[in-house]
């Protein structure tokens, strides 16, 4: 067996992370593939993802004409990224 020895005790929870991460991503996509073939959720996910072209169009549109709303949203996405 071999003896290990290691200084940053942040290595081994950061490993097991990345792994566990890996592991969730790959088992997230198969999820997704298999919800997408569902009528139903394809129905929804249509919906999302143009309820969500709408919303940009429409925050694009106003941030464009209102100097104090464009400031409003730059500083949300500001504060979003840094979660």
């Amino acid at each position: 067996m071999a003896n290990f020895k290691y200084k940053d005790k942040k290595i081994i929870p950061e490993f097991v992370g990345a792994l566990m991460k890996a592991v969730a991503r790959r088992g997230s996509s198969k999820t997704i593939k298999k919800l997408q073939k569902d009528p139903i959720i394809r129905k929804n996910i249509d919906i999302i993802k143009k309820a969500d072209k709408d919303l940009k169009s429409y925050i694009e549109k106003r941030s464009a004409a209102d100097k104090d709303f464009k400031a409003s949203i730059d500083r949300t996405r500001d504060i979003i990224k840094n979660l």
